[in-house]
């Protein structure tokens, strides 16, 4: 999968998580570069979500969506 920016990210974390939970995501999303060995993480604190750039780029789109929907359930919690 190509890299897309931080925009096309919110956009794709916004329509799984409208698809798969029926509520739009209304935080912040953006790639974190410093991440090493985790495809993403959820902050409680601001609710932001961070995802792993090189996740996106070295696995297919199924699993990358597969970790932006385990994120999403922890915002939910």
């Amino acid at each position: 999968m190509n890299p897309i920016n931080e925009k096309e990210l919110y956009e794709l974390v916004n329509n799984i998580s409208l698809k798969y939970f029926h509520k739009p995501f209304n935080h912040d999303v953006k790639f974190n570069h410093r991440l090493r060995t985790t495809g993403g993480r959820y902050i409680l604190s601001n609710h932001t979500i961070e995802l792993n750039p090189k996740y996106m780029i070295e696995m297919d789109l199924d699993e990358f969506i597969g970790i932006i929907k385990h994120e999403l359930v922890q915002s939910m919690i």
